[in-house]
């Protein structure tokens, strides 16, 4: 062997010994980050960080995040909170609803807060800024301050000294704030207002209204909605979502200026979309009150817009109104809806369920009652504690656990709130017995959902089997009234020959007969699924089935 030839091969034996002791030298000097991690992610060689250095970056974003939305806000601007803030877990809300003037009105307002501590109520609603347009309390803020939508004096002279009252009481605060109802603003700032056809601002019975399609008026009530978090409020209730009632006269008498071909639940659309995207730094819960109607009727029927399936996906909660005295004679079948407290109650919440029952994570239901008397309507009866207590029973039998009490006097009937142990007792003894029997928050079974979804598809009532059947989302509630209304199959005859079902799933298997044209076609052995969605059993049918009705727009994907 040449010598240089076997110094070469030496030297290279050596450095093939050494590679690894190198590569493992220069890997600890060069790298911070490990290639590999324990079997928890970790990294046990991560370098980190100063939690004081932490801290200080953490801080400069919090100072340039705020000097942005100052820049971007300007007048509407409201601070971000704090970096750290206080927990707020859902609560269940048993509230009465309170005006600022109570608050600040001494003795009514300690008869109300010694009532929740006594009974199973447990939250306010509290105005601060109401159907007048005007603040009860006095704002940071400078849009507010510029425009003075103040009561003078302010009705709550120290609003902070309240929450804390409220907090020290365990009483969970919901801040209400009406928006597009706003004669203050509109006068205020008439080029934010509904316009007359003939010049002006539009008023109903001399009322004026803001401009739903206005988006300062978005921005306005927003920073209001902050403002309320920062101060302490866990939820902020956006009331008057919606353009004035007796739509067709008012777009004959008016225009909305910065429309621009839009339909209504857009301008709806766009300031819960915003509410929702600005909250969301503010650790508070979101909510919107609503038409009870809306439940009840399909789309847009009274052109205000307010939908329903608008406010689902975007709030936290909905708030329907379902007092008996907002329906008309003969809904639901009563000749005075107003007369029958827990019937039209349970009508109009059963409508809201199946509303929510296709809908991916749908708000809360947490419904507005009535503590007052109709003495307008013809037929009225007095509401006092039996009466009260007659709709929150109602809602409770709907697994709706949760409610709010209005009267605008705020004067509240005592006798229509149990203790809290009571109370507790009288919910959980209605979900044991629909847990023992099996039976969703509308009382059925599963296979009497599934007989109720089958007879729906023989009548071709699209909205209940809407509300029954797994669409999988591909389907809105119009989509579906289409597909099903044109159907060339009909469903003629069925029998269910097993059903079996274990906690929250089923199976079934039927027999059908469907008479497509002149022709009959009997589908044997039929397997279907059923599943529980928002509390509602609903039901998964064949692909087979669903050609057989029509076509193979149903398989799966």
């Amino acid at each position: 062997m040449d010598p240089i030839q076997g110094i070469c091969n030496r030297r290279y034996l050596v450095l093939l010994i050494m590679l690894p002791v190198i590569v493992t030298f220069f890997s600890g000097c060069l790298w911070a980050t490990p290639v590999t991690t324990n079997p928890g992610g970790e990294n046990p060689g991560e370098v980190m960080e100063n939690p004081e250095e932490e801290a200080r970056r953490l801080q400069e974003e919090w100072e340039r995040r705020n000097e942005e939305l100052k820049q971007e806000l300007g007048k509407f601007y409201v601070p971000l909170p704090p970096l750290e803030q206080a927990e707020n877990p859902a609560v269940k809300a048993r509230a009465l609803y309170l005006t600022g003037h109570t608050v600040g009105y001494e003795e009514r307002y300690r008869a109300n807060l010694k009532l929740i501590e006594e009974t199973e109520l447990n939250a306010v609603v509290i105005d601060i800024k109401d159907d007048h347009g005007r603040m009860c309390y006095q704002s940071d803020i400078e849009i507010i301050n510029e425009v003075d939508s103040y009561y003078h004096p302010v009705p709550i002279s120290d609003i902070r000294e309240v929450l804390e009252e409220l907090k020290s009481k365990d009483i969970y605060p919901i801040a209400r704030i009406v928006v597009f109802k706003d004669p203050y603003l509109a006068e205020t700032r008439p080029e934010w207002a509904i316009q007359a056809n003939g010049g002006g601002l539009w008023k109903e019975k001399g009322v004026a209204w803001i401009n739903p399609f206005q988006e300062e008026v978005w921005d306005y009530n927003i920073a209001i909605a902050k403002e309320a978090a920062l101060l302490g409020f866990r939820e902020v209730q956006f009331d008057y979502i919606r353009f004035p009632e007796n739509a067709r006269r008012v777009d004959q008498e008016a225009y909305y200026p910065h429309q621009e071909g839009r339909i209504k639940d857009d301008a709806v659309k766009g300031f819960l979309k915003r509410a929702r995207e600005q909250l969301a730094d503010y650790n508070v819960h979101f909510a919107c009150d609503v038409f009870g109607v809306i439940a009840t009727s399909w789309g847009d029927t009274d052109e205000i817009g307010q939908i329903w399936e608008t406010f689902a996906p975007e709030v936290d909660y909905q708030c329907p109104m379902v007092y008996p005295s907002h329906y008309g004679p003969g809904y639901f079948g009563y000749p005075v809806p107003d007369a029958e407290p827990a019937g039209t109650v349970n009508r109009a919440l059963t409508d809201a369920i199946k509303r929510n029952a296709p809908l991916k994570e749908p708000a809360i239901i947490r419904p507005w009652l009535q503590s007052f008397t109709a003495t307008w309507i013809r037929g009225y009866i007095p509401y006092g504690a039996r009466e009260v207590r007659q709709q929150i029973d109602a809602a409770l039998k709907l697994g709706i656990e949760e409610y709010m009490i209005w009267d605008p006097s705020n004067v509240y009937p005592a006798g229509a709130f149990y203790s809290e142990e009571k109370a507790e007792e009288h919910r959980a003894r209605f979900r044991s017995q629909r847990a023992a029997e099996g039976r969703d928050v509308l009382g059925r079974t599963g296979k009497e959902a599934l007989e109720c979804y089958l007879e729906a598809i023989k009548k071709k009532d699209w909205r209940e089997a809407y509300a029954l059947q797994v669409t999988g989302g591909r389907l809105n509630g119009d989509q579906y009234r289409e597909w099903l209304n044109g159907t060339g199959g009909k469903l003629e005859q069925w029998q269910v020959e097993t059903f079996n079902g274990s906690g929250k799933e089923a199976t079934a298997r039927l027999e059908l007969l469907i008479r497509v044209g002149g022709e009959e076609e009997r589908l044997e052995g039929e397997e279907w699924s059923l599943a529980w969605e928002n509390q509602v059993w609903r039901v998964k049918p064949s692909s087979q089935f669903l050609e057989c009705l029509e076509g193979d727009s149903w398989q799966d994907e």
